[in-house]
């Protein structure tokens, strides 16, 4: 879904690759919880974000049915779109930035045949013809790494391969990579990278005959399952809807009793802090480089940290990442909250969040909040 899921590697080789793609590394600032005012907005909801070239791409049911656009971050305006005839839940682009790759509901694109996976040329943002991969059901995200593009999602195939959850096309081409042959027993999600570490997440208990709670590590480099194996976040987190990575932890955003928010060590697998739990899920997961996790989903009145206690917010918020606690410096009001907000991205000055939702809080003439009534996105500049 997001720029991040692959440069979460070294902070050098993440300034040089977002440089060639037109966006230097996030700045370290925090961010004004009262909304920008943009002059675009989608019809219909955002469910995946992506930023690079220079300007941010959204996915999502962006007309009421379905479509991928782009926006110039420095103005809001739209720039262009591409219709598809059902949902965009995935983005990612290719190591040299010149082909978005979109996944998500859909069978056609541009009025074309393309069943869950579409190539779009970035130079025209036209659909590239010849480049044919498809799934056997929905795609919820994707991530270059070498030569290959890698799918999560509720599907059964990948090319006519059977690859339950995960699999993997060779970026140039669409088509299957034989080398990659991993299958879960259930959905998967998210995914994310450090160095050649591949981690999933997810509603599944095995990755082949290897159990794994919700979450688990491929080594790219050798194409095995690795034996990091962390617990179950809580007993009742049964779907890990999005994983990150800073190459020191793996946070994760899950359902279960409301929501909850945690970590583990990438070594160790221990929980460098207590989970965070609010009352509703936790669908999106964003690292600015700011020390901060940005987390968003459809819980609508409470965030619950250790030492902090109950704190009123709803829809988006943020956690240091070095010791579990809440910024609560940074409490945007967002109206509609379910099912709430599902991508987060962010261009230098800016974090931008997508989802359904129905406004943001803006400043009144009194002095207090008032809805804008600009709904499916938003913005917020850095302090």
């Amino acid at each position: 879904m997001r720029w991040t899921r692959r440069i979460a590697i070294v902070a050098a080789g993440a300034a040089s690759i977002a440089t060639v793609l037109g966006f230097a590394a996030p700045a370290n600032a925090a961010y004004n919880p009262q909304a920008l005012s943009l002059p675009w907005n989608p019809a219909g909801p955002v469910h995946s974000s992506l930023t690079g070239n220079g300007v941010v791409y959204l996915g999502g049911r962006l007309d009421g049915t379905g479509g991928i656009a782009a926006i110039d971050p420095a103005t809001g305006d739209l720039l262009w779109t591409v219709p598809t005839n059902n949902d965009v839940r995935a983005l990612t682009l290719s190591a040299d930035g010149n082909t978005l790759y979109a996944g998500g509901k859909f069978s056609a694109v541009d009025g074309v045949t393309h069943r869950h996976l579409v190539a779009i040329n970035v130079a025209d943002h036209t659909v590239i013809p010849n480049w044919k991969a498809g799934a056997a059901g929905e795609v919820r995200d994707l991530l270059v790494y070498g030569n290959d593009l890698y799918l999560a999602g509720k599907f059964t195939a990948v090319g006519g391969v059977p690859h339950r959850g995960i699999g993997a096309v060779i970026a140039a081409t669409g088509k299957p990579d034989p080398a990659f042959t991993f299958q879960a027993d259930n959905d998967v999600l998210g995914l994310a990278i450090t160095g050649s570490q591949l981690l999933l997440s997810g509603s599944f208990s095995h990755i082949g005959s290897s159990f794994r709670s919700n979450l688990a590590m491929i080594d790219l480099s050798t194409n095995t399952l690795t034996g990091w194996a962390p617990p179950k976040l809580c007993s009742t987190c049964d779907q890990y809807w999005d994983v990150q990575t800073d190459g020191v932890n793996a946070y994760v955003g899950t359902s279960g009793f409301g929501g909850f928010l945690g970590a583990f060590d990438l070594t160790t697998a221990h929980q460098p802090w207590r989970l965070i739990s609010t009352d509703g899920d936790v669908q999106t997961l964003y690292l600015a480089g700011d020390g901060e996790l940005y987390f968003g989903g459809h819980f609508a009145h409470y965030v619950s940290a250790f030492g902090q206690g109950s704190i009123d917010q709803g829809v988006l918020a943020a956690v240091y990442t070095a010791t579990g606690r809440i910024d609560t410096s940074f409490r945007p009001r967002i109206y509609k909250t379910y099912p709430g907000a599902w991508a987060i991205t962010g261009t230098p000055g800016k974090l931008w969040v997508g989802g359904d939702f129905g406004g943001e809080g803006v400043p009144n003439n009194s002095g207090g909040v008032r809805n804008n009534q600009k709904p499916f996105l938003a913005a917020y500049a850095a302090l």
